[in-house]
C-alpha cells in the first residue's frame, strides 16, 4: 500500500523536475514561463491540500498567497532602502531584514497564522456558506494590504525585492509543496479530513472533530500558500495590490 502511494508521488515529482531542468536550459527570455509554471504548481497544490481533501470550496487561499508574498517582500527589502520607500512600517518591520530562505519561512508563517485566525470561525461552515465567507476573507485581505501602510506599501508597488527565485529555487520550492501535500494526504489527519468530506455526520458519529480536522488542513494549506507567495514575490522582484 505504501509502495503504491509512493509511486503516485513519482509522477508529479518527475514532471516538476523536468520543468525545472528545462528552465535552466532555455534562454533568459523564456525562463520566466517555466518559473511561472513552477510557482503556479506550488500555489495550486497548496489550494488542493484543503479543498481537495476537505471538499469545502474556498477562495481564501489566494489571501494566504498574498500575505506570504507581502511578508517575504517587506522582510527582504534592503534595510537602507526601507525608510525611503516604506516610511510608515511598524518599527520591527522597518528595522529588520532577513535573507532569502528565512523570508520563505516568514511567508509560510504569515500564511499559516492568517489561515488559523480566519479558520477558527469559518471552518464551522460548509457548502455555499463557506465559499462566500472565504471570498469575503479574500476581499478583506486585499483591502487591508492596500490601505494599511503599517504592514506594507499600501496601494503603491513594493519594489527592490531580491529576485532569488530562479530555476533551482522554483523547482525545489514546488517539490517541497508537492511532497508536503502528499505526506499530509497519506497521514492520519489527511485520512480523517477526507472522512469528513465523504460523510460529515458519520465522521462526527465515530468521534472525528470535523471542525478541528478542517482547521488543521486549512492552516497547512495556508502555510504552503504563503510559502508559494514568497516564491512568487522573489520571482517578480516587486508586488502590488492592484
Amino acid at each position: 500500500m505504501r509502495a503504491r502511494a509512493a509511486v503516485q508521488l513519482l509522477g508529479p515529482v518527475a514532471v516538476v523536475s523536468v520543468v525545472g531542468i528545462l528552465a535552466g536550459l532555455v534562454s533568459d527570455e523564456n525562463e520566466i514561463y517555466f518559473l511561472n509554471a513552477l510557482v503556479a504548481v506550488a500555489i495550486v497544490v497548496s489550494i488542493y491540500v484543503f479543498v481537495g481533501n476537505s471538499g469545502v470550496l474556498s477562495f481564501g487561499q489566494i489571501s494566504f498567497v498574498a500575505a506570504g508574498a507581502f511578508a517575504a517582500g517587506v522582510m527582504t527589502v534592503p534595510l537602507e532602502s526601507k525608510t525611503g520607500i516604506l516610511p510608515d512600517l511598524f518599527p520591527f518591520l522597518r528595522d529588520t531584514t532577513v535573507g532569502n530562505l528565512a523570508s520563505l519561512l516568514v511567508a509560510a508563517a504569515a500564511g499559516a497564522a492568517l489561515a488559523l485566525l480566519v479558520g477558527l470561525p469559518l471552518m464551522r461552515l460548509s457548502g455555499l456558506a463557506a465559499g462566500i465567507a472565504t471570498f469575503a476573507v479574500l476581499e478583506i485581505t486585499h483591502n487591508l494590504l492596500r490601505e494599511w501602510t503599517r504592514i506594507g506599501p499600501g496601494a503603491t508597488t513594493l519594489s527592490l525585492v531580491p529576485e532569488t527565485t530562479g530555476a533551482l529555487q522554483a523547482t525545489v520550492g514546488a517539490l517541497v509543496v508537492v511532497t508536503a501535500a502528499w505526506l499530509y494526504q497519506q497521514s492520519r489527519p489527511g485520512r480523517l479530513v477526507r472522512a469528513t468530506r465523504e460523510d460529515p455526520a458519520a465522521a462526527q458519529a465515530v468521534g472525528i472533530s470535523v471542525h478541528r480536522q478542517r482547521l488543521w488542513a486549512f492552516t497547512l494549506s495556508g502555510a504552503l500558500a504563503g510559502f508559494a507567495g514568497g516564491l512568487l514575490v522573489h520571482m517578480l522582484g516587486s508586488i502590488t495590490t492592484e
